[in-house]
């Protein structure tokens, strides 16, 4: 093999290896220092394209998740109303059942009705004070459909679900149950009366059973959402996440060419020097 000064190859061939472990240990330190397998593009071009469309996913889910919570915290508002009137109900239909009972005389049947009185007030209060978000959800005045986002993708079947059909404006004059009667009703007024009620009672709980529909159906999302999103979490971590005992192996092995390329370099750069023995020196 010949002796050349102008080029030393065995200089360059030990630069060429020892910026490669140079590079290969910054590669190593950055997956260790970020967990991160795939740091920029060049690592993985594909494999970073397909977690970018996990990750939409799984943000998308997880605020999807965040929508069916606030839809089922406003059903349990809309249903605290529906339980609260239909209490108030329940108790007027009681008094007009011992109203309509012959026993009694026109001023203690006004007393009995009195009471009625103060219970329908109360029902239309609950009815213009079940609020959520400052959306009044019981007493017909709501201006759009509430439909809810259950889904993270733009398909209206799959992904939302109107509940408008489930709220009852509860309102005394909404459910036919305005009172005129007094302690001087007939019986038979009386047993008309409570036919209204009736049908304001059966009104309610067919509603409030929509809306216990409804709220399993969302919680079965939720639950849906929640394994999916785990999964998703899954499979970006096989693409994304470093083997953290594996990186820490390649850094070690990085380490030691990185010294012994710096080595060898020393001494390649070492070799045109003995052209100056040929030459007496």
């Amino acid at each position: 093999m010949g002796l050349y000064v102008n080029t030393n190859i065995n200089s360059l061939i030990a630069q060429r290896s020892l910026n490669t472990a140079n590079n290969s240990l910054q590669s190593a330190i950055k997956r260790l220092s970020t967990g991160y397998r795939v740091n920029q593009a060049g690592d993985d071009a594909a494999g970073l394209c397909v977690a970018q469309g996990l990750e939409t996913q799984i943000r998308g889910n997880k605020r999807a998740l965040l929508n069916i919570q606030d839809g089922l915290n406003m059903m349990y508002i809309a249903e605290g109303g529906m339980s609260g009137v239909t209490e108030d109900l329940q108790r007027i239909r009681e008094l007009c059942i011992q109203a309509a009972n012959g026993v009694y005389s026109e001023a203690q049947q006004q007393t009995l009705f009195n009471e009625v009185d103060q219970r329908l007030q109360d029902i239309d209060v609950i009815a213009n004070t079940t609020i959520f978000n400052g959306l009044n959800l019981a007493n017909g005045t709501i201006a759009k459909n509430v439909t809810l986002q259950s889904g993270c993708g733009s398909d209206t079947a799959n992904n939302s679900i109107d509940i408008t059909g489930a709220l009852t404006d509860l309102n005394v004059s909404a459910l036919g149950v305005e009172s005129t009667l007094n302690g001087t009703s007939t019986g038979d007024e009386i047993r008309a009366y409570i036919e209204k009620l009736d049908d304001a009672i059966n009104t309610i709980a067919e509603n409030r059973s929509m809306l216990g529909a409804y709220q399993n159906r969302l919680q079965s999302a939720s639950d849906n959402l929640t394994v999916m999103n785990e999964n998703y979490e899954q499979s970006k971590s096989q693409i994304m996440d470093c083997d953290m005992a594996e990186e820490s192996a390649n850094m070690v092995k990085y380490q030691v060419l990185q010294q012994t390329s710096a080595a060898m370099l020393s001494q390649a750069n070492q070799i045109p020097s003995i052209a100056l023995q040929l030459l007496g020196q």
